[in-house]
């Protein structure tokens, strides 16, 4: 058979991805923190140098699967409500169904992006964008709402960090209300990370879904969503 030259651009996106997919296995069989290039070089039949020419340390390999699974994640979101002609509530039900169908597909990748930190690891600015492209598609729905008056106030501090969030990302909104809206986000990450790590036990591992419906009801009578 003829030999099939590959261009320098297809080459690297086959190694690119040869490094993705036994990252992505890694994490399934041993963690983000024992991660090893080496073994990646070995299981793609490569040279460590080669590897070590894509993704130069541990580091950078965690940064590129945290940014793989954030792409992966969001992407997954983002096709649940396309095209989606619903209310807010109904929305933000589909994005929260959707957050946990994928994490429960990929419960590594969900860890990696949710769960502990990797000791010795702090993800760059580089995962910021991938990073916020979930939580900016519930933070623009909440803001669609009417909010209680009565949420606490902000210390001075908090509220101009808020304040320089929402210029930084553009999003539309006051401070107080973003400041809800992390809540409403940590909360959806967290029952759907109860369920994802199996810390709902045995007699309620089945409720999940349940659970996560709830939470969404919660948040909708919070933010006057129907």
């Amino acid at each position: 058979m003829p030999h099939v030259h590959r261009t320098h651009a297809q080459a690297r996106a086959e190694m690119t991805e040869g490094i993705l997919r036994a990252g992505r296995a890694q994490l399934a069989e041993r963690g983000a923190d024992k991660l090893s290039l080496r073994e990646i070089a070995r299981e793609l039949g490569v040279a460590s140098s080669a590897v070590y020419r894509y993704v130069s340390s541990r580091d950078e390999l965690l940064t590129v699967l945290l940014i793989d699974s954030f792409t992966s994640l969001a992407d997954a979101v983002e096709a649940s409500v396309a095209g989606l002609e619903s209310s807010p509530a109904e929305r933000l039900r589909t994005i929260a169904e959707s957050m946990r169908a994928w994490g429960l597909e990929h419960p590594a990748q969900w860890a990696l992006l949710y769960g502990s930190p990797v000791a010795g690891y702090s993800a760059p600015e580089t995962t910021v964008s991938s990073g916020i492209r979930v939580m900016r598609l519930v933070a623009e729905i909440l803001a669609q709402g009417s909010r209680s008056a009565s949420a606490p106030g902000l210390s001075a501090e908090y509220e101009k960090a808020l304040r320089d969030a929402i210029e930084e990302t553009g999003l539309a909104m006051d401070p107080s209300t973003l400041a809800e809206a992390l809540v409403a986000w940590m909360s959806l990450v967290g029952v759907i990370s109860g369920e994802v790590f199996g810390q709902l036990g045995a007699e309620l591992a089945a409720f999940g879904q349940e659970s996560l419906d709830r939470e969404v009801r919660s948040i909708c009578q919070r933010f006057g969503l129907s």
